[in-house]
């Protein structure tokens, strides 16, 4: 029960006793006047106090996403009453559609922030407020985590950046390792304490980077051996020519070699250009006899066999077929056979299988020559590098075989691996698989 409290000036409640006891009648008509003022003061409170309360609630439950009061329609509604009401609703839906608005385009971002290959993190006073997908698998954090930065970055290089965004205004650059990895990061104040953290992995653009320098590096060289070659057994020739005609034969005969190793090395650096590119990217595709490809690329090296006294031997199983570019199976072969009698001992034996197994072909070449040791074991693959460089010089290699049958293998879903003894021989395996990229996808 709602107490109401009239509060009349002194002087007017000692002048209404002093007229009451001087005119009854007026006494009594002044507190009637006064009760009703009392009445309706209360009534009008109880109203105001229905109206407040009504439009709080209102609010309240707008709030809390509950639904919100339609205008009363009531008898006793007064004008005010509807309008209030009314005025309470169109705020709160207003509200509400910003808010749903907002909502979206939160949605919208995150989404956009969950698909970037970017590690993207925002920190607050309280830690780790998101991380996106990149960012979780990276840091292995949460999307919300109450963690310090250096908890969930693990790299004092990184947390000294939001440290450093977050005391300043300034964007700060960074470049970090992490667990074998190179991190390039940039962090950014957001206003509020808040700090948004972006880390790029360019470990693999770095590797990539050194490897063209390398190569870059390495081709220059090996290309301005038979050029020089070529330029001094030309000046020599034409003085040859006029004063020695004994000399000029053996000085064209080394012009030609010259001028053939050239050639052979432009050629695999094409060849090696054409197979880095993207697998897709070749069309000719069709059902290929690895077999009678490995017999084509030995009959082809019959001449050069025999005169390093080495013998080729093929075993292959009938209906050893994959779908591939014949060029690229060509290659392999080709590269694989050089290499076995190129590096093999006078008298040694080069044996070639070609095996069908399930959905695979697999081809190995072994010879019984030089072999490998086991430090240059994992690097034969790699562009330009030769186990002894003076002997493959001196044998015509280019350091670009077996790194072209690397790329072929991959490019066809296979691979190539080895297996070698220093002094022994060494084997090279290429598996291939039978329906070609198709059954890598699967």
């Amino acid at each position: 029960m709602r107490r109401v409290v009239l509060v009349v000036p002194l002087a007017t409640a000692a002048a209404a006793v002093a007229g009451a006891r001087a005119a009854p009648r007026v006494a009594v008509a002044v507190a009637a006047g006064l009760l009703v003022g009392v009445a309706a003061a209360g009534a009008i409170v109880t109203v105001v106090d229905r109206r407040l309360a009504r439009t709080t609630d209102a609010l309240a439950s707008a709030v809390s996403g509950g639904t919100v009061p339609s205008p009363p329609d009531r008898y006793d509604a007064t004008r005010a009453e509807r309008r209030l009401d009314a005025g309470v609703a169109a705020v709160v839906t207003a509200l509400r559609s910003r808010d749903e608005a907002l909502a979206r385009q939160r949605a919208r971002t995150e989404r956009v922030l969950e698909s970037l290959p970017t590690a993207v993190l925002l920190f607050g006073e309280a830690g780790l407020t998101y991380a996106n997908a990149a960012a979780r698998t990276l840091f292995g954090a949460g999307r919300d985590d109450a963690r310090t930065p250096l908890q969930v970055l693990g790299v004092e290089g990184l947390a000294g950046a939001v440290d450093e965004a977050r005391a300043g205004t300034a964007t700060v650059d960074v470049e970090v390792e992490r667990d074998d990895r190179r991190l390039v990061a940039r962090a950014s104040a957001t206003g509020a304490d808040g700090v948004a953290l972006v880390v790029s992995d360019v470990t693999e653009s770095r590797r990539l980077e050194a490897v063209r320098r390398d190569f870059v590096t390495n081709a220059s060289h090996e290309l301005k051996t038979p050029v020089a070659g070529i330029q001094a057994l030309s000046d020599s020739l034409a003085v040859a020519v006029g004063r020695d005609p004994d000399r000029v034969a053996g000085m064209v005969g080394r012009l030609r070699a010259e001028a053939a190793r050239l050639a052979q090395l432009v050629r695999e650096l094409l060849d090696l250009a054409r197979l880095e590119e993207d697998a897709a990217a070749s069309t000719l595709r069709e059902r290929v006899d690895v077999a009678a490809i490995v017999r084509e690329q030995a009959q082809r090296l019959t001449a050069a066999a025999d005169r390093r006294g080495v013998t080729v031997r093929v075993e292959a199983d009938a209906g050893a077929r994959v779908i591939a570019d014949p060029g690229d199976l060509r290659l392999i072969a080709a590269n694989l056979l050089e290499n076995a009698v190129r590096y093999n001992r006078p008298g040694g034996v080069v044996h070639a299988s070609v095996r069908r197994g399930g959905a695979e072909v697999v081809l190995e070449v072994t010879d019984d020559g030089i072999g490998i040791a086991d430090a240059d074991r994992d690097r034969v693959f790699e562009r330009f590098y030769r186990v002894d460089k003076a002997r493959s010089r001196a044998v015509g290699g280019t350091g670009l075989g077996l790194s072209i049958v690397r790329h072929a293998a991959e490019r066809h879903g296979g691979a190539v691996t080895v297996r070698s003894v220093l002094g022994e021989g060494s084997t090279f395996r290429v598996v291939l698989p039978v329906e070609g990229l198709a059954a890598d996808r699967r």
